[in-house]
């Protein structure tokens, strides 16, 4: 009998705390874009990301391992001169390893289109051209609920966590800004975005969200390639969630990663390895830990 109530109070206390953080390997997490060629060629590639987090890292009970494999199908295109956009739409790959059981999920994530403003270009622009070339482009977009997003707290036989799913389940609405500046060979490459979520049937909502990044980088050519490594920063903020008009306490948080990778471009095509580890972070009031994050992407110009 007692051994009975030990394991009601495991499985209550569990799926109490199980609503982690916004900042995640789930569909509502931010987008890292890596280094692209800035010329006016349209490009269509694929990437691979690999991340990773435990949840109650020191809880023998409690703890829990969440992988999420993501391949992504990308594009880049110039419908007219100066306006860039661009399309998203991952697949995902997702495992959750708890202390008794591995469940797993796989599908098609939310897609994601963005449509940016090339507001200045000194490459474009030869009366502006001088030692230092910019580029800015400035825009935004929208993240269409394509993954599916279904979760029962009281269900065991689901994932009582609403990061654990392959979509949000709502339209959220993207701001962004893209700044690059090179001299010579050396560039430097910035990012900054803004996500408004709304909230989904379920009457779930995700924090708003920052995430940005920085990326110094330096151009070798060998032959008729270019190889490009860099190094920099990749940080998110994330807003406390809501469901059914409540604030969830255990959901949101910050995150610094630092980053470091290479780039290879050559007039056709461009590969490029990340990898990026954690320098700062508290997501969950501390109770979630993001480990390291690994991204390949190849993409052919056209």
């Amino acid at each position: 009998m007692k051994l009975r109530y030990i394991l009601l109070f495991i499985l209550l206390t569990t799926t109490l705390t199980s609503n982690a953080c916004d900042i995640c390997g789930c569909a509502n997490s931010g987008s890292y874009y890596g280094l692209l060629p800035q010329s006016n060629k349209s490009l269509i590639g694929v990437r691979y990301q690999r991340l990773n987090f435990v949840t109650h890292p020191n809880s023998q009970v409690l703890r829990t391992e969440e992988n999420f494999n993501i391949a992504e199908l990308y594009a880049r295109f110039f419908p007219i001169k100066r306006v860039q956009v661009m399309a998203f739409l991952p697949y995902r790959i997702d495992q959750q390893v708890t202390t008794a059981e591995v469940k797993k999920q796989n599908g098609f994530g939310d897609a994601t289109v963005l449509a940016n403003y090339n507001v200045l270009n000194t490459l474009m622009d030869k009366e502006n051209s001088g030692a230092f070339t910019h580029t800015l482009l400035v825009g935004g977009g929208i993240k269409l609920p394509i993954g599916k997003f279904k979760f029962d707290e009281n269900n065991p036989l689901h994932v009582a966590n609403a990061n654990f799913q392959l979509g949000t389940g709502s339209v959220d609405f993207i701001l962004n800004a893209f700044y690059t500046i090179n001299k010579g060979d050396w560039g430097l490459a910035t990012n900054v975005s803004r996500k408004f979520n709304t909230t989904n049937s379920q009457d779930y909502k995700f924090g708003n969200q920052w995430f940005g990044t920085m990326d110094l980088y330096r151009s070798f050519t060998i032959g008729a390639i270019s190889l490009t490594p860099s190094v920099g920063i990749y940080a998110e903020n994330a807003a406390h969630g809501t469901q059914h008009g409540e604030v969830l306490d255990l959901t949101g948080g910050k995150l610094l990663n630092g980053t470091a990778g290479v780039t290879l471009f050559s007039k056709n095509w461009t590969l490029g390895v990340n990898a990026q580890k954690p320098i700062a972070q508290k997501s969950a009031s501390g109770h979630v830990v993001t480990k390291e994050r690994f991204l390949v992407q190849l993409g052919f110009l056209f």
